[in-house]
């Protein structure tokens, strides 16, 4: 799988590296929407899939109140060291994705890097503003326990935004930072971060008690679905643009 060059991800900017209005190439999505495509395809095929089963009483959700019961057990025995772990890698899907979206968000303003700026604020901000809509949409009760690890979170449970979010921002930051890395071996170690991170983030959910299963695979499903649409929507638009300013000069 071949990536463009630094040129073309490091923000519309020139070679000398100040800020440029002139469009750049797009990225992998661009290139190869069809890929973007079978993520959307897959992400709202599954999210379909879990919203019918949580609107239906359906039998997915026989699962959700056994592994509730069962991480629950498990973190009551848990050591300090791993409750505060589950703690922190919480912390990554809510409290510390909204300060690294707010630095982004700076940062490509000053850089006046418009595609990425474009990114964090549809897809992250956006996703978001999906969680608030469909949690209240499904209104599902969050697991409830006679003695919860912590004051449970308030609102309804599905989604999950902590999921929903983790997909977005952490895979939006994999698929900026892939291009700007030279070595395979790199990109690898970035890749397995990325995902190691965003389902760590997930299991933190399920290991609190605020989530069932259902309501964090269907944050998943709608975080790649929406970052699908957005990010490869986005790519597109710019791929478009530098086509047509490439047309304008010949």
């Amino acid at each position: 799988m071949s990536y463009p060059s630094r040129t073309i991800t490091s923000g519309s900017q020139t070679a000398e590296g100040r800020p440029s209005a002139r469009p750049q190439p797009a990225g992998f999505l661009g290139r190869y929407p069809i890929w973007g495509l079978c993520l959307l395809l897959l992400g709202g095929l599954a999210f379909g899939v879990l919203a019918y089963n949580v609107r239906t009483n359906g039998p997915l959700l026989a699962w959700d109140l056994p592994v509730a019961q069962a991480l629950h057990a498990y973190a009551r025995h848990d050591s300090i060291v791993g409750f505060d772990v589950m703690v922190f890698s919480g912390t990554l899907g809510r409290e510390t994705a909204l300060a690294i979206s707010i630095l982004l968000t700076l940062y490509f303003l000053w850089r006046r890097f418009w595609h990425e700026l474009s990114m964090v604020v549809l897809g992250v901000f956006g996703g978001n503003g999906w969680f608030e809509l469909l949690s209240h949409l499904f209104n599902r009760h969050r697991p409830v326990f006679t003695d919860p690890l912590v004051t449970p979170l308030p609102g309804p449970g599905f989604p999950s935004g902590h999921s929903m979010t983790a997909v977005l921002l952490y895979g939006l930051i994999l698929y900026l930072l892939l291009p700007r890395l030279k070595s395979g071996r790199w990109r690898l170690l970035a890749a397995f971060d990325a995902v190691m991170i965003i389902l760590l983030i997930g299991f933190s959910r399920l290991y609190m008690g605020d989530h069932y299963l259902t309501d964090v695979l269907a944050g998943f499903s709608f975080g790649l679905a929406w970052g699908a649409i957005v990010y490869t929507g986005l790519e597109l638009y710019r791929q478009r643009r530098y086509r047509r300013l490439r047309q304008a000069k010949t």
